[in-house]
């Protein structure tokens, strides 16, 4: 059982790092994005794509072109403060 928790919870930690290096990439790289992008986009949007149905973008000023997306951290938050301690305690943290 010490094994299977140490896999989940690498897997989440690799979850949470991939979705942090999405939205870095995001706001640094060109457009349009390139394969690698695509593919990190086209799976984290599996998850935010619900949240983003509720939480509309904060414009942070009235001429701001474009809102904050605050949805990823919404995501995070989630992770870490439901889906984390549930999993470690069904296997035995």
């Amino acid at each position: 059982m010490y094994v299977l928790r140490e896999i989940v919870d690498l897997a989440l930690r690799v979850f949470a790092l991939g979705l942090f290096v999405s939205v870095i990439l995001n706001w640094i790289a060109s457009k349009p994005p390139n394969g690698f992008r695509k593919q990190l986009n086209g799976f984290y949007d599996i998850f935010l794509n619900p949240l983003r149905r509720y939480l509309k973008p904060v414009k942070l000023s009235p001429s701001a072109p474009a809102g904050l997306d605050l949805s990823p951290l919404v995501l995070l938050l989630i992770v870490w403060w439901a889906i984390y301690p549930f999993l470690m305690w069904v296997f035995g943290r």
